[in-house]
């Protein structure tokens, strides 16, 4: 079984070497990501399944992977690129799940970018974890799944963002969406990541707002998609605790982040706040 980073590296050496590779791979993230071209599902699954051929892969079914429009509109006036204040978050300590980053799923860097919003500071946390592994992991569901993302998402890693909004006595994190820009303005909607009430086998999307004291913060990894929350949601789980310095950490906002990871180009953001 290839590994996730040979997987990726043996994906962009095929894209940038193989036209007919790169052909199947552009038709496909057409259809998914220009809002202009329509989506065929039955096409885009046989595309797929063209893509995983080269990977000595078996063809998988709409029942695993069900294609989807990423991008439904184009800006006519994209904004521009958000620049970072020299400003620092509050220090941020990660709760995650054992299972997950035993599972390859780990924390990987975290990524802040503090906005002026009116009268306030906003910090935008964007957290890079190393894959998203749907349960139950391993085998051809990982493979399917990796390189559905490597074609929708350019890339295999998981990458979440949240925002912590300042009061004077007080921190507001928002689990909420945001937008990314793709190059030629088509706007990707990125779902809110809250993770409510789920817990580590769910998956979870959900708008949360939680006002907590000012001083040091605990994000839990609630979900196997990363979703996020205040509170421990899977208390007989063994953790693992990432606090401040335990992982590489830099200034960055989200759309920069992408463009770290990704095989695909974004030109901004549209802020969550």
């Amino acid at each position: 079984m290839m590994t996730r980073v040979p997987l990726r590296r043996r994906f962009e050496a095929l894209y940038a070497e193989d036209p007919g590779f790169r052909g199947i791979v552009e038709r496909l993230r057409r259809m998914l990501l220009d809002p202009d071209e329509p989506l065929d599902a039955h096409a885009a699954l046989h595309l797929f399944n063209e893509i995983l051929a080269r990977f000595g892969v078996e063809p998988v079914s709409a029942t695993y992977i069900t294609p989807r429009k990423s991008v439904h509109l184009r800006l006519p006036e994209p904004p521009p690129p958000p620049s970072c204040l020299d400003a620092e978050p509050p220090p941020i300590t990660v709760v995650q799940p054992r299972i997950d980053v035993e599972a390859g799923d780990g924390l990987q860097e975290v990524y802040a970018c503090t906005y002026a919003r009116g009268d306030r500071r906003v910090h935008e946390v964007t957290l890079v974890f190393g894959d998203e592994d749907k349960p139950p992991s391993g085998g051809v569901l990982d493979l399917w799944y990796d390189l559905w993302r490597l074609v929708s998402w350019g890339r295999v890693a998981d990458i979440e963002t949240f925002y912590i909004v300042e009061s004077p006595r007080s921190y507001t994190l928002l689990f909420t969406g945001l937008g990314l820009v793709l190059g030629d303005g088509g706007l990707r909607r990125i779902p809110p990541i809250g993770s409510g009430g789920h817990r580590y086998y769910e998956g979870a999307h959900v708008y949360e707002a939680h006002t907590v004291p000012r001083g040091p913060l605990t994000v839990y990894v609630n979900t196997w998609n990363h979703a996020l929350g205040v509170a421990d949601n899977n208390p007989a789980l063994e953790k693992v605790v990432y606090g401040p310095g335990d992982v590489p950490a830099a200034r960055a906002p989200r759309y920069q982040v992408e463009n770290r990871y990704s095989q695909l180009r974004y030109s901004s953001e549209t802020p969550g706040v």
